[in-house]
């Protein structure tokens, strides 16, 4: 799926689409083919090298059908969270997700000065968690302004300008030539294989 067929429904395309115009909920089913390999991408980069990628995006859904709300993306992004601790829990028997993050996963970003992207990867270490979460959510995870509302809160107007002053921040911590395209840069620091949508 290319960012132009973003609004493309799979299957049962009518109802899908029906159901989407008029804010009626997904089914379990509409929704995972929805946000299938968002599932993937966004677990692959929490957990990477920590757990198949595409089993915990099976766990992901599998946890947000025994909720009794309709699915949605904040719940959706709770049950990430859920799998992702679970993962990193399995795998050293001890640390949770939280743990893993401050003394362990920020590693990756702050990976010794020999990298190439070092100073990269310590501009995005260096922002506020929130400015943070936020690139990670455009340019890792691929959200749209609306989709980051759904998540965060507040509207899709927000989210832009959130996102436009957390980018700015980015950009100025960056050294040059990388200053003149954060939005690249913050792609290329993209842990993993999956993307959400192909290159256009």
């Amino acid at each position: 799926m290319t960012k132009a067929q973003r609004t493309n429904f799979p299957g049962d395309a009518s109802g899908r689409w029906l159901r989407y115009v008029c804010g009626m909920p997904d089914t379990i089913e509409a929704f995972k083919a929805r946000y299938h390999d968002l599932a993937v991408v966004t677990c692959e980069w929490r957990a990477f090298g920590v757990e198949d990628p595409e089993v915990m995006a099976t766990g992901v859904f599998r946890k947000l059908q025994t909720l009794p709300a309709p699915p949605d993306l904040k719940r959706f992004y709770k049950c990430v969270e859920f799998i992702v601790d679970m993962a990193y829990r399995t795998a050293s028997g001890k640390k949770s997700l939280t743990e893993t993050i401050f003394s362990g996963q920020w590693t990756m970003i702050r990976r010794g000065p020999e990298m190439p992207d070092y100073r990269i990867r310590q501009a995005l270490a260096g922002l506020p968690m929130r400015e943070a979460d936020v690139l990670r959510q455009a340019f890792w995870d691929e959200l749209t302004p609306a989709e980051m509302a759904e998540v965060n809160g507040h509207d899709a107007p927000t989210q832009q300008s959130r996102l436009d002053a957390a980018l700015a921040h980015f950009a100025s911590r960056l050294p040059a030539p990388e200053s003149a395209d954060p939005e690249a840069a913050m792609r290329g620091l993209h842990p993993g294989e999956h993307r959400r949508y192909p290159a256009e």
